[in-house]
């Protein structure tokens, strides 16, 4: 008997409550930050908008653009 996933199907598709991986290429090919406040001031000055990530491969922090259902700066922490 299969165990019953915690959500349907429908939300599965599309993503819902799932956590994606860091993809070790992609780990290994991005800039590493040992502190979260090290990558936020590299984020700020940058000219699009990023947010730092902690990686799950390698427990450093990454930039990131993809900002789509994700916690974005505050407006007023970009302008400064």
């Amino acid at each position: 008997m299969r165990r019953p996933f915690p959500f349907d199907r429908r939300q599965r598709a599309h993503g819902a409550e799932r956590m994606v991986r860091t993809k070790l290429s992609t780990c290994a090919r991005k800039v590493r930050y040992p502190t979260e406040p090290a990558a936020l001031a590299i984020a700020l000055a940058a000219s699009v908008p990023l947010r730092p990530y902690r990686c799950d491969r390698c427990g450093q922090y990454h930039l990131t653009s993809r900002t789509r259902g994700k916690r974005t700066l505050p407006p007023q922490a970009r302008q400064a």
